[in-house]
């Protein structure tokens, strides 16, 4: 995982340009609200993580900053501990990554570290993709079309259980 998140390191350093760059450093100062200021840089870095976009609503209004550190700081403390992703491999049900080729996520390399655990995960990559393929030109199409056909070949035929 740590190889993962240095490549994406990485691609999103060599995908800033100084423009960039320079406008993340000044929205520090435009945002004193921590939410404001994630959705700021949620929106300033879409060009980075986006192949073509249709749009820009990407729902970042409900980013909240404080879940986000928390969230993040509690995965890392799982990955040191070995907890994930080995409290994976107790699924049993098909797992299906779709991933965009242009993501600066190494979804290659994400999902070769997970095929240990999760050993029904699928993988497929969309060309001319980033990280939203169901907001992007080129890719929505092809990402429902996977998506439909997927749930399709894995469909449970039984009814789901009853509750009372």
């Amino acid at each position: 995982m740590q190889t993962a998140r240095g490549r994406l390191r990485a691609t999103v350093e060599s995908r800033t340009s100084d423009a960039l760059r320079a406008r993340l450093d000044r929205l520090a100062a435009e945002y004193a609200d921590p939410d404001d200021l994630l959705r700021a840089q949620h929106t300033a870095t879409l060009p980075v993580y986006s192949h073509d976009l249709l749009g820009s609503d990407t729902e970042a209004e409900a980013l909240d900053a404080r879940a986000h550190r928390q969230t993040w700081d509690d995965m890392l403390r799982l990955q040191r501990e070995g907890v994930y992703p080995a409290a994976f491999a107790s699924l049993r049900l098909p797992v299906l990554m779709i991933h965009g080729a242009e993501d600066p996520h190494p979804g290659h390399m994400v999902y070769e570290s997970l095929t240990p655990y999760v050993p029904t995960i699928e993988y497929v990559e969309i060309e001319r993709c980033g990280h939203y393929p169901w907001l992007e030109h080129a890719a929505k199409g092809t990402f429902f079309s996977i998506l439909r056909a997927w749930l399709g070949r894995h469909a449970v035929s039984e009814s789901p259980p009853s509750v009372h």
